[in-house]
């Protein structure tokens, strides 16, 4: 049930696209490392099929490591 997320352009060019940019000063970061990413997504255990709200601004990354865990992520 592991949806496919190798279509979708790397995260720097989503960043680079999109004019985006973290700010320091508020905490932000964009994780680009798609293995730290899966670790993340590993944490909560086994998400395959589990719905996931997840809630923030970024380029995606944990959304696409989200979805490679199989969850149906909103």
């Amino acid at each position: 049930m592991r949806t496919p997320v190798t279509a979708l352009p790397p995260l720097r060019d989503v960043i680079a696209r999109h004019g985006l940019a973290a700010s320091k000063a508020l905490g932000q970061n964009f994780l680009l490392d798609e293995q730290l990413l899966d670790r993340i997504a590993a944490v909560p255990g086994d998400l395959d099929g589990q719905d996931v709200l997840e809630i923030g601004p970024g380029p995606g990354g944990l959304t696409r490591a989200l979805l490679r865990a199989g969850a149906q992520v909103t």
